[in-house]
């Protein structure tokens, strides 16, 4: 098996690599300790082979030798300095054939070498020792304050456990991890001796000289290292979706304790996750599934009788169809006589098949799937956690089976509180396809079908089982509303409801609907109801809108004006033929004061009346065109003396001012030629028009 290096999820390009190369590097020549973890391995008695694992960033300066301090509980302290640097094994995040470009081969492709520090020491003095390591500096990131110094330790009881053997990290890289997708992470840790491993996440340390806190930057916590994130106690399978880029400190303890459940020992881990940019999607798991015997406990724990043979399927996929996924794993070194097998490519299917053995529990199986991208490779890694028991005591009772009717859209379901009888509690539960359930059933995320309760263990245990009928709830879709104007064209009643509403649904409401439309002309408006049937136990659905009729707006109909230039002023509206609402505004020519029209003072032409309508009714229009015809002028009066025998006279001469011309003239006699001849006319008045 290849050196797990670089559980990853992402796929990057050469070019956006360099800027990461960048981002990365800069820090990392201050301070490029980049993860450090303490193991031990008893060699017999109090002699001990301690590992100082330490993984360094090649864009900064190369590794010194090191220190390890020993501090037992009966007073006796030491310290082993200058322990030579070893031989350096590049664990870059990279496929094979970018491994030339990166820094720790004078490239530019992000690169971490793995050191492992080595010294055999004698603990016979004191029961309990802390082993511990720590340095100056460490890489910046985004969730500490600063760039505190690192510091890890490894603890060990040579009283209740003599020659114990740590918890060992399989797992040896640095995770680059893809901004905004899911991660899945596992350490790989192995147990040599079958004692029993629980993982929790810590503050990171720094010693000043003391083991001391560091500061978290405020939202983070060593519990609490990125938002979201969780790790499964039994397995050590950390997962999260990372939102922003950047460098985040994770510190693990795993912590060792015997049959009896006495804490006897125990190793962390403090490294960073490096987020980054991703352009692909990494491999996916949903954990154990299939299982010929035994019981799936946990989404990674399966629990097997002594002596019984059983295999187990752990299923990998990805997004893009055409990626090949290629699988390593340590279980075949782990578990003796054990076998591996990977069915498919895309989804590739591993299935895991041993014999239970008592004296090899519980044992933790690293199974790690990559889609061997370049220049990064696409990882996720999994744990699968073996647990052998011994079979003993009464049957265990699951309960009796039972059948229920569920929905969509209806309220969770406790499946234990649905089966029959008194079942026995802690017990685990199966969904229809063998994967762990943890028994509430999700109307709407879980399937229909079988689901499956086992209570004992895997050597004597029972089952009974919830079939879920699941019915699909109907969707009248979302409430909406309707604005229409009185006047306006029907409009349909569907196209307002909201969400996906299924179509074939009934309409109700103040008045009764034609083809799902509502008809200012004929109906009345007011809330509608729309509702979709369901089929039992789905209920109805129901959606209502709301129609709001806004009155159309009447500004009347066209009519004309006729004035005289020095005529008198007139209401335009009241020229307005039909039934013209009050209230509007006239424009035209000129001004309009008070709705009139005043010849003295205002342009004749087109004057239009507008009455302005509310949403979604449109503005009505009237007009009056106003004709403006010019007053005559005969001028003023005048008078005209002349002698009985005198000459014929003009009389349009006498009159004053300016008058127009074409006139006729009446008078005592007949005027021709708009001429007065004293020979043949009688005096008098002639008015002329």
């Amino acid at each position: 098996m290849r050196p797990l290096p670089f559980p990853l999820s992402s796929t990057m390009r050469t070019a956006a690599f360099f800027m990461l190369f960048l981002f990365w590097g800069g820090a990392a020549r201050a301070a490029h300790y980049a993860g450090a973890s303490i193991t031990y391995e008893c060699l017999g008695g109090t002699s001990y082979l301690v590992n100082l694992d330490l993984f360094v960033d090649c864009a900064g300066v190369d590794p010194i030798p090191q220190s390890l301090n020993f501090q037992g509980d009966c007073g006796t302290s030491f310290t082993l300095a200058a322990l030579p640097v070893p031989p350096g094994n590049e664990v870059s995040q990279l496929c094979a054939a970018s491994l030339p470009n990166s820094t720790c081969n004078g490239g530019v492709l992000p690169g971490i070498n793995h050191f492992q520090f080595q010294v055999v020491v004698n603990l016979a003095a004191c029961n309990d020792w802390t082993i511990s390591w720590a340095i100056c500096c460490r890489n910046g990131s985004n969730n500490l304050v600063g760039t505190p110094g690192m510091y890890v330790e490894a603890n060990l009881d040579n009283a209740t456990a003599p020659c114990n053997n740590s918890p060992v990290f399989t797992d040896v890289s640095i995770p680059y991890v893809c901004q905004g997708q899911t991660v899945n992470y596992n350490y790989g840790v192995n147990e040599p001796d079958g004692n029993t491993i629980v993982y929790s996440l810590i503050t990171a340390r720094y010693a000043a000289p003391a083991a001391t806190p560091v500061t978290y930057q405020g939202g983070f916590t060593g519990a609490l290292p990125v938002p979201g994130i969780t790790l499964d106690p039994q397995t050590g399978q950390l997962t999260f979706v990372p939102t922003l880029q950047g460098n985040y400190v994770v510190a693990v303890l795993v912590e060792e304790f015997d049959v009896n459940g006495v804490l006897i020992g125990s190793v962390m881990r403090d490294q960073i996750f490096v987020v980054i940019n991703c352009t692909g999607l990494a491999p996916t798991t949903t954990g154990l599934s299939n299982n010929t015997a035994g019981l799936i406990t946990g989404t990674g724990s399966i629990e097997v009788c002594d002596g019984e043979a059983f295999c187990v399927d752990v299923v990998f996929s990805d997004a893009d169809p055409f990626t090949v996924l290629s699988l390593v794993t340590n279980a075949t070194q782990l578990l003796p006589g054990a076998t591996f097998n990977v069915t498919g490519t895309n989804p590739a299917t591993a299935t895991l098949c041993w014999t239970g053995d008592i004296n090899l529990t519980p044992m933790n199986v690293y199974i790690e799937a990559s889609d061997g991208n370049c220049p990064v490779e696409n990882i996720v890694s999994t744990a699968i956690n073996v647990v052998t028991t011994l079979g003993s005591g009464a049957a265990p009772d699951p309960g009796a089976n039972a059948v229920i009717n569920s929905c969509t859209g209806a309220a969770n379901v406790d499946l234990f509180t649905q089966l029959g009888g008194t079942p026995d509690v802690g017990g685990v539960w199966t969904d229809p396809i063998g994967a762990s359930h943890n028994g509430t059933f999700v109307p709407g995320t879980d399937a229909g079908g079988i689901y499956t309760y086992t209570v004992g263990n895997s050597c004597l245990s029972a089952s009974a089982t919830v079939t879920v009928n699941l019915g699909v709830s109907p969707d009248a879709g979302a409430s909406g509303s309707l604005d229409v104007c009185s006047n306006g064209a029907s409009s349909s009643l569907f196209a307002q409801l909201g969400g996906t509403p299924q179509a074939g649904g009934a309409w109700s409401g103040p008045s009764a609907v034609a083809g799902d439309n509502y008809d200012p002309a004929t109906m009345t408006p007011g809330v509608y109801t729309y509702t979709v049937t369901g089929v039992a136990p789905c209920v109805n659905a129901t959606a209502t809108i709301t129609v709001t009729e806004n009155a159309a707006t009447d500004a009347g109909t066209n009519s004309t004006l006729d004035l005289c230039s020095n005529g008198a002023s007139s209401s335009l509206f009241a020229q307005l033929g039909g039934t013209p609402q009050a209230g509007g505004a006239w424009s035209g020519p000129s001004a309009v004061v008070a709705g009139n029209y005043d010849p003295g003072t205002m342009t004749p032409g087109v004057y239009t009346y507008t009455v302005t309508g509310v949403a979604p009714c449109v503005n009505a229009t009237a007009t009056v065109t106003v004709t403006e015809n010019a007053a005559t002028d005969a001028g003023t009066n005048g008078t005209l003396d002349l002698c009985s025998n005198g000459a014929s006279s003009s009389l349009f001469a006498q009159l004053g001012g300016t008058p127009q011309a074409g006139g006729a003239w009446s008078g005592p006699s007949a005027v021709v030629g708009g001429n007065y001849d004293p020979a043949t006319m009688t005096p008098g008045v002639s008015p002329t028009q």
